[in-house]
């Protein structure tokens, strides 16, 4: 310094500078004169060297200038100056004296200032120097100076030094503080008892001198505000009071004048400073001056951020600067905002108010409200800036929040104040509400300052919190007070993964079939006994609390615990199934099991509640009885349990605690494993994870934890729980809108943009990779806060964001860390809320589609394998160089294929991150790829996309692992139900719509369509199943999760691609097998029946096509081969698929299966499946036709048939061989139904024999079906009112019987055990007998050999009551049945007959061996025995009506079979009803002949009618050799032996007949009453008579008269029959008239008198005989006349054997003979056998004398010229055979028959209409030569047409044939009358006319019915007969001049006259000789007799043989005289009397 003052002295020349060198010289002598003991005070020293230099820079000499710029340097940094203390006087102070020193500053050049600026900013930086408050103020005014009028170097000087001078400032004052506060330390450690008032009060009152330095710097910036270019200096101001703020220590919140000072006078400032945002006069503050003052607001915060008091003030400031601008003008605001939310710190001191809290008092979150309230109004803005900064706000905040919770920001002091405030986590929660409420709650000061800011702002800008609406769909958190957060989730944010989409499969139409659940039936809960389910109820609860419990708690393991509750559970029901009661209690295992969990556990619950102490009793009940029961039955498994019991069990349960009787003790620290089970399974821990790995997890690692850590976690819960929803919604937004959302549309513009838009998309691309890594922290921190409940809005918009790109080889990094934190944080969110898992299974599916394009793309045809070298990175091309070339012009990142685990291989597989290699956390990988560097793009390519790719996908992996080991029971049900809804929708929704949308047509990747996508989370699902299975779960885990899991792999199995189906059905396999593996099934329980179900619900739906089915079918059987003793209840639903299968594949197999089951030695077990194995045997009997349809081509296809593939012509050797397995199949499982059958009788006699399962299907307590003894269309209608006796057929009703048996106990249910095994025999028996009629008749044989064979066994084991239970209600039913459908189909198949034929009589032997074994047990007098016979006739009575003639001729023979070993065993009663039935068959079998007999009158030759008009119509439904066969049988029936050949042909077959041709049509009768044209539908009343009924009856009848008559002409006592005359074949019926009594014998008598009368009756009408000669097609006219004889024969023989027997029997008298014959019929018929002698000695008189009375007329009647007639006729009439008569009902439909009584009818021409006035005549009768009916005109076809498909009955006319007739006779009136046409005319005019053949011939099906040739009615004198007009059609039209008159005869033509009058001839004749037959052969039987036997009858036959002496044959007459002589012989001496 000494030298400087010299070379100023030198430099000082010139007399201006003589002062200066002076002063210059003063000062270097001073300073040298100083010596260490006399110093100056260095404030002298100063004052003397500064004046030098003081004046040296005013001289402005540059010299001088310089030398004193050094100068001042220098004194401040030479000690001399510093030592000592300083005086008083401020002014004496080195800043005062520098500042005096340098007042020349502003005078001097830029350098100079800043060089002096310098000096300043050096003394500020030295350590001592005095400062205060004035001199701190001189120094800022003169850097404020200068910062004002100078150049920039200047400004930063001038800014620095006042920056650092106030820097000095404060750390003096703190430094002062420290101080004073360790003094009173000292103070207080000394322990002096001075009264010190030092206080921290006293210590920070240090600061009290900064108050002025701000009040000075305040002032100077609103006088600056009034000036107006005042922009400089505040920037220079503002920078001052920022670094005061900076720099006062944190203590001054103490200082009660500087807090007041703050909100008084310095807070308003800064607001008045601010202004109203958008001030237009050019007052506000720019842009940097703005920036300034939010930095001081972010320190005002960090001094007086804790003030309670201050808290308004803040609030007031915040609002200004964050909510008053627009959005649009937040950008700096946000960024200082950002400032404040990164520091942890500064985020503690918003946090934590100080003291109490009282009216004005702030509230601790208003203003981080304030800030996330425009934070989030931010985000809707459209400026991409203001967006990245509200988006990069909330990541600093979360950050921030992340350091607090490691306890960074937060010192002692604060920690303990937050843990005190907070005791527990859940206390910090913020409860208030939760958008900011401004200006209420300000002091009025702010209030007004705002409120006028507010009114200034302009209007537009203004968008406070009023303007700030809330997305909707985004989560908003109720305001009100909560307890937790779990109350105040709203689970709306998963808008994001859309429910449509899972609605879209609605639309497959097979799913709508799918059953929701597994379809186990809740059985039996209404048909219980209230009484005894509670009292069992109660009773289970004693064995639950008092032997269950003790021994459950003592146990150590989970499983062995869940061990015990099955064996318990089984146990239950075993006890319960073995009580003997009448009404058992309904239960399974299942049901016992869940039943027992669901107690405990709500037994826990309620001890965990409180609800068992005595002192608090208001607890809610945690379940309801309702949700009790309903949780148990619902739970998708098969539970047998009453509602009644389980609320009995509750009733109990809330009563009384169990597990605290029991000896539980909950305050014990050790849980015994009873209560960590049943925590598992209520999800009582909060984690939801299983109580055994939290175990392992607290061994493993206890996290140390601090003070700090604690607080801090608590404050960023209260944060969080503040601010959830603003974070979400600022972070979702930008993902949300779609033009900025990233992947590849983002990675596309990149490249192709210019560089104009590179930056706005850059920003765009941050915002995005800024919201993403927000959300990742978010999601660990909803983690770390256990805020898990909220994550699922973070993690749909991860999911969002990163898993809806279709992924290329490229990856944004940002995307990478989503996937990742979605994978690892997954499963710890999830267990909290299930929200969260839609989102987690969609970052799956993504990670696996990423693998899936990274990976299987194979580069051209050649896959690039790339060895990864984790050291080096070193990537190797393993190619061959040659394709190199190939490849150049692609990406080469998009086709490198990665060896991807290699770098994998040292991590082990687990869970915890911390064992992976550093390299493989995904951060690591994007870190070293360089993805975020300027260059990268964001973007991760090749190796490091794989890499990412391998780690994720490792995370999913464990991801899964872990939940299926980890979570615990409604965790997981969570987690799969969840996982499987995403599946579905993965499965059938489109999944092109998303994916095409984009794409070019040309584009469309045709293979992609409808195809899944490759990555399933089928596989998924089926793998976690499997583990679960293994990981040794409770079997409760098993059930509740195959209830949800079950379903899904159904509705998958349904997928039509095969590929998914294929795998459901595989994952099902697995499950099932893994199962029955690992968990035996225990007696009682029915689990493995919910396992197979799917299976079932599957096939019997039919949700599946043929592969799959085959593939299930492979299952079971491999199921039952591996698994066969564990299958237990999975028998029946295994057979319930089985039963419905396609067996055509699997016959084999199928039948492996079905032998194994009956080989398990398990009775319970079989018994519960017993009916559903019988039930699948019989589908496959029935069914086993299916294959052969294919076979057949003629038949239709069936539904089974379309489905085979289309038959080439190799296939049908294939197809041989299957038909082959069918019929095996069917007969294999006839064999096993016989061993089931077997051991069903064997379980029929065991002791203890178990129940069966019946609770299904099948419905057998309704009324059992009985043969209906109603036959249908048995009724004669009786045209006239005449009624014959009938004869009472009551006693065959079958209803009196079967009450009989009811008394008798002979019904299913009281023959059974309680078992019900007889049920199930009963359901067997009744499934084989249906089957017979359904299977095919391939297999009909052996199906009905079967049923008989099990039938017979009957008799020996159950017995035979039962085996008739069978017969009557099964086997006789279904032989009706089977008749009767095939009866109804219009040609049966002629195997189907044959089978039925074998089957009907099977029964009937059947029912006769039956009979026989009761007889021989002597229980004869069973009422069963007589209803089974009652049945069985009733049946062959219908058989014998049939109009086949098989089964007719069966019904009689089967008859016949009782009839003859019966006979000798038969009750009386049971007799009675034989004959009854023998009567019916005989008057039903009659019944067509009697019809058509009434319809005429005696001796009537009209053919037409008399009492009925009778047509005859054709129909074409038959075919030549049945009508051969039939024509054969009229023969038979209508003409007598000699008559059935002409005579002249030798041999038997006749030649004559030949010319006849025989066509494919039958002919039927119509019989219309007479006054039918009055009725309305005339069809209604017309009666059919097919000519085939009225054959095959009279055949079947003459066979039963054959029966009855071998009855009662065996073993005659006093007559000899001779059998060749009655044409009775003689049979072996011996010794049943002696059974028999004289009542039966009358009723049959009375069978061979119908038939006798019915004969005559037909005979006495020629007509009728005539008519049935031309159908029936024969030669001779048709005749009854054998049939009439053979039974008036036999009644004789019969009679006079009875009454032969009578006399001897009763010795009668001739003369009470006599007084007997005298008597009137039926005056005194007594019911004994002397009365019926009565009648039978009348009875024989009266057919005697008949006989002889007939035979005497015929002789007298006989006509001489027959002989002539015959010879005259010729062969002639030959021609006219039935052909000719047959034309006369077939001509088309114009032509009509009708009736005449008398005259013999002249056959006129019928006129044919054409073009309406053309008429062409038409002869009725034409012959059948080819040419007539081949040359049709085609006019005439169309008009025939029209006619035929107008009306298709088989007797219509219609309107327009009657008006044709009348055109008709109108032009013919005179013809028709006058010509008589002889025979050669009549042939001549049918050449010239039109055949109606062709109408027959242009029918087009088989089926048609042909057109009845119903003929118009002449009358007799040639008028149309128009009153009568009878129209058949549809709707008749009734003719209102109507008389209903009798019609007039009709005309017959000539040559049908001649050949009536020849066939009358030749039948008088044949009558002629038959009568001289019978009576020659009865003169012979009396002939025969010895006298003595004819002496007794000859007052009987006295008469007759008189009359018989007066005949013409002598042979005759001569036998009677002798008769008459050998009676007489005896009687002479009594003749007299």
């Amino acid at each position: 310094m000494e030298d400087l003052l010299l070379n100023v002295v030198k430099e000082a020349t010139g007399s201006k500078s003589s002062h200066l060198k002076q002063k210059a010289q003063e000062a270097h002598d001073l300073l040298v004169s100083q010596n260490n003991l006399l110093r100056n005070p260095s404030h002298e020293l100063r004052s003397v060297c500064f004046i030098p230099l003081k004046l040296a820079l005013e001289s402005k000499k540059s010299k001088l200038v310089s030398l004193a710029l050094t100068g001042l340097n220098k004194i401040i940094r030479d000690e001399r100056f510093q030592t000592g203390t300083e005086p008083e006087d401020d002014s004496l102070w080195l800043p005062a004296q520098l500042l005096l020193a340098t007042s020349s500053m502003l005078a001097h050049c830029e350098d100079t200032q800043v060089h002096i600026l310098r000096v300043v900013l050096n003394l500020a930086c030295t350590a001592s120097w005095a400062l205060n408050g004035r001199l701190v103020m001189l120094l800022l005014s003169r850097c404020g100076e200068a910062y004002e009028l100078g150049t920039q170097p200047i400004r930063a000087s001038a800014q620095a030094a006042a920056s650092q001078t106030l820097t000095a400032f404060c750390t003096f004052l703190d430094e002062e503080c420290q101080e004073i506060l360790q003094q009173q330390q000292k103070h207080k450690n000394s322990g002096s008892s001075a009264e010190m008032v030092y206080n921290k009060t006293t210590a920070v009152a240090c600061f009290n001198e900064a108050i002025p330095v701000m009040q000075y710097i305040c002032s100077k910036l609103e006088e600056n505000k009034m000036l107006p270019k005042s922009n400089d200096s505040t920037i220079f101001l503002l920078e001052c009071l920022l670094t005061l703020a900076n720099t006062l220590p944190h203590t001054v919140h103490s200082n009660i004048h500087f807090t007041t000072f703050l909100w008084q006078r310095f807070c308003p400032a800064l607001l008045a400073l601010l202004g109203s945002p958008g001030d237009s006069s050019g007052q506000g503050l720019t842009n940097n001056q703005a920036k300034i003052v939010y930095s001081i607001g972010i320190q005002v915060v960090r001094l007086v951020g804790r003030e309670r008091p201050l808290r308004p003030v803040l609030e007031a400031l915040f609002h200004r600067i964050l909510l008053l601008p627009s959005p649009a003008r937040r950008l700096e605001p946000l960024r200082a905002a950002r400032e404040l939310l990164r520091s942890p710190g500064r985020l503690a001191d918003l946090l934590l108010l100080s003291g109490p809290s009282h009216r004005h008092a702030g509230d601790d979150m208003a203003i981080i409200r304030l800030i996330m309230d425009s934070i989030e109004e931010s985000s809707q803005c459209n400026d991409h800036s203001v967006v990245l900064a509200s988006v990069e706000c909330v990541g600093a905040l979360l950050g921030s929040l992340e350091a607090l919770c490691r306890g960074e920001g937060l010192n002692q002091e604060a920690a303990d104040l937050a843990n005190s405030r907070y005791p527990l986590l859940e206390h910090a929660d913020y409860t208030g509400p939760l958008t900011y409420q401004s200006l209420a709650r300000l002091p009025k000061p702010y209030r007004d300052v705002v409120a006028n800011l507010r009114y200034q702002s302009d209007s537009s800008d203004s968008s406070g919190i009023e303007g700030n609406m809330r997305e909707e769909g985004e989560e908003s958190d109720c305001s009100g007070a909560t307890e937790g957060p779990e109350e105040e989730i709203s689970h709306s944010d998963d808008s994001i993964m859309d429910d449509d989409s899972f609605l879209t499969n609605q639309q497959l139409q097979k799913l709508y079939k799918l059953p929701k659940s597994l379809n186990l039936g809740r059985a039996g809960l209404d048909e219980c006994n209230t009484d005894i389910e509670r009292h069992n109820a109660r009773h289970f609860v004693k064995t639950l609390q008092n032997i269950l419990l003790p021994n459950l708690l003592s146990l150590r393991s989970s499983i062995q615990v869940d061990e015990v509750l099955q064996e318990f559970a089984s146990k239950c029901c075993q006890h319960n199934s073995a009580q003997s009661y009448e009404i058992s209690t309904i239960m399974n295992a299942d049901g016992i099991y869940l039943a027992t969990y669901s107690a405990l556990l709500l037994d826990l619950k309620l001890i965990q509640a409180g609800h068992y102490e005595e002192i608090k009793k208001e607890v809610t009940v945690p379940t309801t009885e309702v949700q009790f029961v309903e949780e148990i039955h619902g739970s998708g498994i098969l539970v047998y349990v009453s509602a009644t019991w389980l609320c009995e069990l509750y009733q109990n349960v809330l009563a009384k605690s169990l597990l605290l009787c029991a000896g539980y003790e909950p305050k014990n620290r050790q849980q015994p494993a009873l209560i960590n089970l049943l925590t598992d399974v209520g999800g009582l821990s909060p984690s939801q994870l299983l109580t055994d790995w939290q175990k392992l997890q607290k061994v493993q690692a206890t996290p140390e934890t601090s003070p700090e850590v604690d607080a801090g976690v608590k404050l960023s819960r209260r944060v969080l729980t503040c601010c959830w929803s603003s974070v979400v919604s600022v972070l979702g937004t930008p993902l949300r809108e779609k033009p900025l959302l990233g992947g590849t549309s983002a990675l596309s513009r990149l490249v192709a943009r210019r560089t104009r838009q590179k930056y706005r998309q850059k920003i765009r691309d941050d915002i995005i990779t800024a919201s993403l890594e927000g959300l990742h922290t978010a999601a660990s921190l909803s983690n770390t806060l256990k805020l898990q409940t909220r994550s699922s809005s973070i993690l749909a918009l991860l999911s969002a964001t990163s898993c809806k790109n279709n992924y290329s080889a490229k990856l944004l990094a940002s995307h990478a860390l989503s996937l990742d934190v979605l994978l690892s944080k997954g499963l710890e969110l999830g267990c909290y809320s299930p929200a969260c898992w839609p989102h987690v299974f969609s970052a799956c599916v993504a990670v696996a589609s990423l693998e899936h394009s990274l990976f299987s793309k194979t580069g051209s045809s050649q896959l690039l394998m790339v060895a990864q070298n984790t050291q080096n990175n070193i990537v190797t091309s393993t190619t061959k160089p040659g394709n190199q070339d190939k490849l150049s012009f692609n990406n080469s990142d998009e086709e490198t294929c990665v060896d991807v685990y290699s770098f994998l291989h040292s991590s082990s597989y687990s869970y915890e991150q911390s064992n992976f290699s550093n390299e493989t956390t995904i951060a690591d990988i994007v870190e070293k790829s360089g993805a975020n560097n300027a260059q990268g793009q964001g973007l991760l390519r090749g190796v490091y996309a794989a890499k990412v790719c391998c780690a994720l996908s490792q995370k999913a992996d464990e991801l899964f692992h872990a939940a299926a080991l980890r979570l615990s029971l409604p965790g997981l049900c969570s987690f799969m139900t969840e996982l499987c809804k995403a599946s579905h929708t993965q499965l059938f929704t489109k999944y092109e719509e998303a994916s095409n949308i984009s794409k070019k047509w040309w584009k469309k990747d045709l293979e992609i369509q409808q195809k899944p996508p490759p990555t399933l989370l089928l596989h998924r699902i089926g793998e976690v199943t499997l583990k679960c299975i293994k990981s040794g779960r409770p079997l409760i885990h098993i059930m509740k999760l195959w209830s949800i899991v079950g379903p899904h792999f159904m509705q998958a199995a349904c997928h039509k691609d095969r590929v998914v189906s294929k795998k459901a059905v595989t994952c099902i396999h697995d499950a099932v097998t893994a199962l029955l593996n690992e968990q035996a099934e225990l007696p009682h329980f029915h689990f493995n029946e919910a396992l197979i179900k799917p299976f079932e619900n599957l096939l019997c739906l039919e949700l599946c096509d043929l592969d799959v089915q085959d593939q299930i079918v492979a299952c079971l059987c491999e199921f039952v081969e591996a698994n066969r003793t564990e299958i237990c209840s999975g028998w029946r639903p295994l057979f319930g698929t089985l039963r419905v299968a396609n067996a055509k594949n699997n016959s084999t197999a199928i039948l492996d299966v079905f032998r194994i089951f009956l080989s398990t030695d398990n009775t319970l077990v079989f018994a519960n499946a017993a009916l559903d194995y019988i039930l699948c045997l019989l589908s496959h009997i029935k069914n086993s036709h299916y294959e052969d349809v294919t076979g057949d081509a003629s038949l239709p296809a069936t539904p089974s048939s379309l489905n085979k593939k289309p038959i080439g012509f190799f296939d049908k050797d294939i197809e041989f061989p299957t038909n082959l397995l069918t019929i095996d199949l069917c007969i294999e499982s006839l064999k096993l139904l016989q061993n089931c059958s077997e051991i069903l009788s064997m379980m029929y006699n065991m002791p203890k024999c178990p129940n069966f399962n019946l609770s299904h299907r099948v419905n057998i307590d309704t009324d059992p079906q009985l043969v209906d003894p109603i036959m249908k269309d048995s009724e004669i209608v009786s045209f006239s009112q005449i009624d014959n006796d009938q004869v009472d057929y009551e006693i065959l009703h079958t209803k009196l019987d079967f009450k009989e048996c009811e008394k008798e106990k002979i019904t299913l249910s009281e023959l059974d055990t309680q078992s019900g095994v007889l049920k199930v025999y009963y359901i067997l028996i009744d499934g084989l007998s249906s089957s017979i009629i359904l299977s095919s008749p391939k297999n009909q044989p052996f199906v009905i050999e079967t049923l008989f064979k099990l039938m017979r066994d009957l008799m020996t084991n159950p017995g035979v009551n039962f085996g008739f239970c069978c017969i009557n209600h099964i086997l006789l039913p279904m032989v009706q049945n089977w008749l009767r459908q095939n009866a109804k189909v219009q040609k049966p198949d002629v195997e189907i007959w044959q089978n039925f034929k074998h089957c009907c009589g099977l029964a009937s032997e059947l029912v006769v061996d039956y009979l026989y074994n009761i007889h021989t047990s002597k229980k004869s007098d069973n009422p069963a025995a007589t209803l089974a016979l009652k049945q069985l006739l009733l049946i062959l009575i219908e058989c014998v009506a049939q109009p086949h003639e098989n089964v007719a001729r069966l019904g009689t023979s089967c008859l016949r079979h009782i009839i003859l070993n019966l006979g000798k065993i038969l009750a009386e009663n049971q007799w009675t009803i034989l004959v009854t039935a023998l009567h019916r068959a005989c008057y039903i079998s009659l019944c067509p002949l009697y019809q058509l007999s009434l319809a005429f009158k005696e001796n009537s030759d009209s053919f037409y009618g008399d009492l009925a008009t009778v047509k005859v119509a054709a129909r074409k439904d038959s075919n030549v050799a049945e009508n051969e066969r039939l024509y054969e049988l009229a023969q038979q029936v209508f003409l007598m032996p000699f008559q059935r050949n002409c005579g002249k042909c030798p041999g038997k077959n006749c030649d004559c007949e030949k010319s006849i041709v025989i066509d494919d049509r039958s002919y039927v009768f119509l019989l219309y009453p007479f006054d039918c044209s009055t009725l309305l539908n005339p069809d209604m009343y017309t009666i059919r008579v097919p000519f085939r009924n009225l054959v095959v009856g009279i055949l079947a009848h003459q066979m039963l008269i054959q029966t009855i008559s071998s009855a009662l002409l065996q073993n005659l006592k006093h007559v000899t029959p001779i059998l060749n005359i009655l044409q009775i074949n003689s049979c072996s019926l011996r010794g049943i008239l002696p059974k028999v009594n004289a009542e039966h014998v009358n009723m049959l008598l009375k069978c061979l008198e119908i038939s006798n009368i019915k004969a005559k009756e037909f005979d006495m009408r020629p007509g009728l005989k005539f008519l049935t000669q031309k159908v029936g097609n024969l030669c001779k006219s048709a005749n009854l006349y054998t049939q009439a004889n053979t039974s008036e024969v036999v009644q004789i023989i019969v009679l006079i054997e009875l009454c032969l027997d009578g006399i001897e029997r009763y010795n009668i008298e001739p003369k009470n003979m006599k007084e007997i014959l005298a008597k009137e019929d039926g005056a005194d018929v007594e019911g004994n056998n002397f009365g019926f002698l009565d009648e039978f000695l009348r009875k024989l008189h009266y057919k005697w004398e008949r006989l002889c009375e007939s035979y005497v007329n015929l002789t007298i009647n006989i006509p001489e010229e027959t002989t002539e007639e015959l010879t005259e006729e010729g062969p002639e009439p030959q021609v006219f055979k039935l052909a000719e008569f047959k034309q006369q009902y077939e001509t088309d439909n114009i032509s009509t028959l009708s009736t005449d009584s008398e005259s013999y009818l002249e056959k006129e021409a019928l006129p044919n209409v054409k073009d309406e006035d053309k008429i062409m005549e038409e002869s009725h009768m034409k012959t059948l030569s080819k040419s007539s009916s081949l040359d049709q005109s085609p006019s005439d076809t169309t008009i025939k047409k029209k006619i035929e498909n107008g009306y298709s009955t088989d007797d219509e006319t219609n309107e327009l044939a009657a008006k044709r007739y009348e055109v008709a006779y109108e032009k013919y009136k005179v013809e028709l009358n006058s010509i008589k046409y002889d025979r050669n005319t009549l042939l001549q005019m049918r050449e010239s006319t039109i055949s109606s053949d062709n109408i027959i011939l242009s029918c087009t099906r088989p089926g048609d019915l042909i057109k009845s040739s119903s003929c118009q009615l002449w009358t007799e004198d040639g008028k149309i007969n128009g009153n009568r007009r009878i129209l058949v059609g549809t709707s008749p039209k009734l003719d209102p001049f109507m008389p209903a008159t009798i019609p007039p005869p009709q005309p017959v033509p000539p040559e049908i006259q001649q050949q009536r009058a020849l066939s009358i001839c030749k039948d008088a004749e044949a009558y002629k000789t038959t009568k001289i037959e019978t009576m020659e052969a009865c003169l012979e039987l009396l002939s025969s007799l010895s006298s003595a036997k004819l002496s007794p009858l000859a007052s009987i036959l006295k008469q007759g043989a008189v009359m018989l002496v007066g005949t013409q044959d002598d042979k005759i007459k001569k036998t009677a005289e002798l008769l008459l002589q050998r009676m007489n012989i005896s009687y002479v001496d009594h003749d007299n009397y």
